[in-house]
């Protein structure tokens, strides 16, 4: 797992999904966006704004869905 002041700069619905994987995941700090990496593999990438990040529109879904699809992959 990662760190938890990591977990606090993504959705709510997104840290249930990677606990709930079991599978490790960390997110690294880019210059505008975190990127999140699920058993060593890029799942998605989040905006630092909060704003944007508390969203739940298209790139919110998207996002998810992604996220999914590598937890799936990996399993």
């Amino acid at each position: 797992m990662s760190k938890k002041l990591n977990a606090r700069f993504m959705p709510c619905d997104v840290n249930e999904l990677l606990h709930a994987s079991g599978l490790p995941w960390r997110m690294e700090t880019g210059t505008r966006h975190f990127k999140l990496f699920v058993g060593e593999k890029f799942a998605a990438i989040f905006p630092k704004s909060p704003y944007v990040r508390n969203s739940t529109g298209r790139a919110h879904r998207n996002a998810v869905a992604q996220i999914r699809r590598v937890i799936r992959e990996q399993q």
